[in-house]
């Protein structure tokens, strides 16, 4: 079977119409001899831009016979004719007929530089790596910092880069069967496939030493021009009917579903595939830093997303599964050093999900959507002296917080500093259901003579923050009995956010002696 092509890209010929035709089964087609790496496009832009792309292989300078290509998508793209590429509806499809050494998938709006494949191959022919990373133009990825071979998994930055858009060793991939899930969204689809297929590598290569990838959006500039991503932009998840790596910013908290659905797609969906994804990283690892290191990536976005704004604007039913499938995820996966690892927002809200409060985290996210900050905040209402019997006086504090249903969340959520323990700690709802009111009560019996400085804390899992004690808030006076001896008891803010406590006896005024 012969090629040709005015493109320089060698003929797969395939019938789209026929999911029988598998082409050239054998292997001895194309120019009679193995390729060197096949290229599977996935079709997601417009025209011009996947024009763009296959003339981006075309100009490869590992040279025609070394590279076959697959455009997959549903045949509604129409390519010109001066393309001979192969074409399958799936990327699972291209896999099963792909005939290279090595696999690239390649989303059709972004293109490669003209150096990339022979670069790539070369990596893997002469390290023996299986999976080989390769630096997008523009990328501030700690990762590519420099080339490096023989890369450990738990290297720190790799597993925030979790697309296909890598170079793969098409035997074990073929000897393991792997594939890209087609019941889940395709961006988690794609991060499955990375990390099975990293797990089983006898080897990870990472280059920095070129820009071998471009973004397809307008002004992601061109081979040899230096631009492309723009800083702090990952190759993130992508979804529809297929699988495909493109470029996504990094987005602060609360942001939407959007660089994961697509038709039909919603927030099940990608709990459901996150769920695959962390049990790939559970069956491959043990428990420990380097399992931490792919879990934390996962519940700093995927758990940072499903705990987000989308999970309110579901339905009612829907909220309560997502709520009971994120308990799972907590329970089976959450560990307390990745759960410190998290923002504190994020660590709040997981502490709710971990404690079963669901409304409690439906009360999180309306604060931090309202606000723009989580409800980490405590503020003094009160410091005075309460009479508690004849001539007995009990400091009573009281302090208000956004967190809800504090007592939940923790065995000690509250907690005193400076204060002897005979302290006794009351937390019930607000009176307007938003918050937590707090009330501590201590003796004044507890507070040996002197000036004590006083600190209320509300301690969560690395979220805590000390009350803030109002500007200008009036000193309160009492006198009482310690004993049978009369005390002056003051208590007042100390110039920052705590108390201080004074506690002096009382003398008797003496006539001086002539």
């Amino acid at each position: 079977m012969s090629s040709s092509s005015t493109a320089g890209i060698p003929v797969v010929p395939y019938d789209l119409d026929d999911p029988h035709d598998l082409g050239d089964p054998d292997g001895t087609g194309g120019t009679g001899g193995v390729p060197d790496v096949t290229v599977v496009v996935t079709v997601r832009a417009s025209a011009s831009l996947l024009i763009r792309c296959l003339d981006a292989l075309a100009g490869q300078t590992i040279g025609e016979d070394r590279v076959e290509v697959f455009v997959a998508d549903d045949g509604g793209s129409r390519l010109p004719e001066r393309f001979s590429v192969g074409r399958t509806g799936t990327v699972n499809q291209a896999l099963e007929r792909a005939r290279g050494r090595y696999l690239f998938f390649l989303d059709a709006g972004d293109f490669l530089g003209r150096e990339a494949l022979a670069r790539l191959v070369d990596a893997g022919d002469s390290r023996g790596a299986d999976v080989v990373y390769a630096k997008a133009a523009g990328s501030d990825s700690a990762l590519f910092e420099r080339t490096r071979h023989g890369v450990p998994l738990d290297t720190p930055g790799l597993p925030w880069e979790l697309s296909s858009t890598k170079l793969f060793r098409r035997e074990p991939i073929a000897r393991d069967g792997l594939r890209f899930a087609e019941d889940i969204p395709a961006g988690l689809a794609e991060q499955e496939f990375t990390l099975e297929a990293l797990f089983r590598s006898r080897g990870v290569s990472v280059l920095a030493d070129y820009d071998y990838r471009f973004g397809g959006e307008p002004g992601g500039g061109a081979p040899g021009t230096g631009t492309g991503l723009g800083p702090g932009r990952d190759i993130g998840p992508r979804t529809g009917s297929d699988i495909g790596p493109r470029t996504m910013p990094r987005t602060g908290p609360g942001r939407g579903l959007g660089p994961y659905t697509g038709e039909g797609i919603g927030i099940e969906d990608v709990l459901r595939g996150t769920a695959v994804v962390m049990a790939v990283t559970a069956r491959f690892t043990q428990p420990g830093p380097l399992r931490d290191g792919f879990h934390h990536r996962h519940f700093a976005e995927e758990a940072d997303l499903l705990t987000g704004p989308a999970l309110l604007s579901a339905s009612e039913p829907v909220r309560r599964r997502v709520f009971a499938g994120l308990r799972r995820l907590v329970a089976d996966h959450l560990s307390d050093a990745v759960l410190a690892r998290l923002r504190p927002g994020l660590r709040l809200r997981l502490s709710y999900v971990r404690a079963g409060d669901p409304a409690g985290l439906d009360s999180v996210i309306r604060y931090e959507a309202g606000h723009g900050v989580p409800p980490l905040r405590t503020d003094l209402v009160s410091a005075d002296w309460r009479r508690t019997g004849p001539a007995r006086h009990t400091l009573v504090v009281t302090a208000r917080t956004p967190l809800p249903g504090l007592a939940a969340l923790d065995v000690a959520p509250v907690r005193l500093t400076g204060c002897p323990e005979t302290g006794r700690i009351l937390l019930r709802p607000a009176a307007d259901g938003a918050g937590t009111e707090i009330e501590v009560q201590i003796p004044a019996d507890a507070f040996p003579p002197g000036r004590t400085r006083v600190g209320l804390h509300t301690a969560l899992v690395g979220t805590e923050h000390p009350a803030t004690v109002a500007p200008g808030a009036p000193p309160r006076r009492a006198h009482g009995l310690r004993g049978l001896r009369p005390y002056r008891l003051n208590v007042a803010p100390d110039g920052t956010r705590g108390l201080v406590v004074a506690v002096a006896p009382v003398g008797l005024r003496r006539t001086p002696r002539p």
